[in-house]
């Protein structure tokens, strides 16, 4: 009987859950995003340095970089970006599907930015595509992502039920869709928040993809 009123409690913290972000969406999942970026500080940092590094034959001493970042939210991987970019200049707002950037011309792109954006877009496949298609030859995507935990079957069977239900973000296989990208060269690494609130996140994978120069 008591296992009745367990389920019970749990669905109904569960429709609480969802109903409060339909209508605090926006605020909530800024809160969390904030919470997991202040997390991953110091990993970004290496990484942008890495990335950036790969790039050749480009203006990146001067901060002349063309830089794209999709899903800019709030603004929190401003800091990371090159040495130079500080003043930084929209030059052009796009508001389109990430699967169908048709605002943006082919190789027009240095740098192009995702951080925890293909948990929610209808198809990974092509958002890597695009981005392929608009970097310029030499080009880098400098990608954060989480992942669903594959070494972990009770968390992952968790992840699956709660990700949906909070929030429109999907828990997958983000290594198998990363490796499977359109990229000359690919770095990963995977890294753990370190902090018990956070367990639903991890892993974190990370790292860049290069087009080269053809």
């Amino acid at each position: 009987m008591i296992w009745i009123y367990i389920i019970s409690a749990l669905v109904m913290m569960i429709v609480s859950l969802k109903v409060f972000t339909i209508f605090f969406s926006g605020a909530f999942l800024n809160l969390i995003m904030r919470f997991i970026h202040s997390n991953l500080e110091t990993v970004k940092m290496k990484l942008f340095d890495e990335a950036i590094s790969n790039i050749k034959n480009t203006k990146k001493n001067s901060g002349n970089l063309e830089i794209l970042e999709l899903g800019i939210g709030t603004g929190e991987n401003f800091r990371h970006f090159p040495k130079g970019s500080n003043d930084l200049n929209v030059s052009k707002l796009v508001v389109s599907k990430a699967e169908e950037m048709v605002g943006i011309e082919s190789n027009s792109m240095d740098v192009v930015v995702h951080t925890f954006i293909l948990c929610s877009v209808d198809d990974n496949k092509k958002v890597m595509n695009e981005i392929y298609r608009i970097l310029k030859s030499d080009g880098v995507c400098i990608f954060m992502e989480h992942s669903v935990d594959l070494k972990k079957k009770p968390k992952k069977y968790i992840q699956s039920i709660i990700g949906p239900l909070i929030t429109d973000c999907k828990f997958i296989n983000m290594e198998k869709v990363l490796s499977s990208g359109p990229y000359d060269h690919l770095e990963l690494k995977f890294y753990q928040i370190n902090k018990f609130w956070m367990t639903l996140v991890n892993p974190i994978i990370y790292g860049y993809g290069l087009k080269k120069i053809k």
